[in-house]
């Protein structure tokens, strides 16, 4: 329970009616809100300068955390007697006097207490930005890992489906016509699980494949402005078309054939390859 009749409950009462936190007033008075706390539980007493500012802040006469003087007066008596104390300097950070027993590092330089555990406060601070950045790191590091083993299993999977179905449909057909179609149907089912899979991983196979099928380009025609030169011209263009259909046919097919013939090779190669990088 608050007790407003010490300078520890009148400070906690003017602290949560302004809405602060202890480390809100801490950072106002250049201290840390462990000494607010001490205060507001009244295990310390601030000295009679730390006091005027807390007055201040809280816009309250410094007679407001008197009781009957006793706190003031100690306050005051405080305030004396710390000046009959040895005077060490003045503190680096703050230029606070500092008195003996009120020093928080004397080397290398002179700091206050307060201007120690406001430094040890920062420090704490820093350390946690810094564990919150590794932690956001190490999650998107994961976050990573996770999409490319997701993209890996999902290029692989794609690859082996496929291969698979193609081979189901050979096997099937084999076994419907039946005789030697069967063993046929067998051969064809093993060489195009194989070559069906690896045209969805890239490497040597899909590169064999479509090494083929370009189109050529075809010689000018020279033709006479006359109507046997007009047929001469189209039926030349026939001509090249036609071989040109013919020459990407057959480019494609030898093409396809050596990769289906390297595929059943290739397939542990690119497999393994798939199963690391991906595609």
């Amino acid at each position: 329970m608050e007790n407003n009749e010490t300078i520890g409950g009148k400070i906690l009462s003017l602290r949560k009616a302004k809405g602060y936190t202890q480390a809100d007033l801490g950072a106002r008075l250049n201290i840390s809100y462990q000494a607010v706390s001490k205060w507001e539980r009244d295990e310390s007493c601030p000295d009679f300068d730390t006091l005027s500012k807390i007055a201040q802040i809280f816009n309250v006469p410094i007679t407001y955390f008197e009781r009957g003087g006793e706190e003031l007066a100690t306050a005051q008596t405080a305030v004396a007697s710390e000046q009959t104390r040895e005077m060490l300097g003045v503190c680096k950070d703050c230029g606070k006097v500092v008195y003996e027993g009120s020093e928080g590092a004397t080397t290398p330089a002179l700091v206050c207490k307060d201007c120690m555990n406001a430094r040890k406060l920062a420090v704490q601070r820093a350390q946690e930005v810094a564990r919150q950045a590794q932690e956001k790191q190490r999650q998107e590091q994961a976050y990573r890992e996770k999409a490319k083993k997701d993209s890996i299993a999902r290029s692989r999977n794609k690859g082996l489906i496929w291969g698979g179905i193609v081979s189901v449909i050979w096997l099937v057909i084999g076994f419907v016509s039946g005789g030697d179609a069967i063993l046929g149907g067998v051969i064809l089912a093993v060489f195009g699980f194989f070559f069906t899979s690896q045209m969805f991983w890239d490497g040597a196979v899909f590169d064999c494949a479509c090494a083929g099928g370009k189109v050529i380009g075809t010689p000018g025609v020279i033709f006479t402005f006359d109507l046997d030169g007009f047929i001469f011209l189209i039926a030349m263009k026939i001509l090249f078309a036609v071989l040109k259909v013919f020459i990407f046919v057959l480019t494609a097919g030898v093409c396809v054939l050596a990769g289906v013939l390297i595929s059943p090779f290739t397939f542990v190669p690119a497999l393994l390859r798939v199963n690391r990088e991906g595609v």
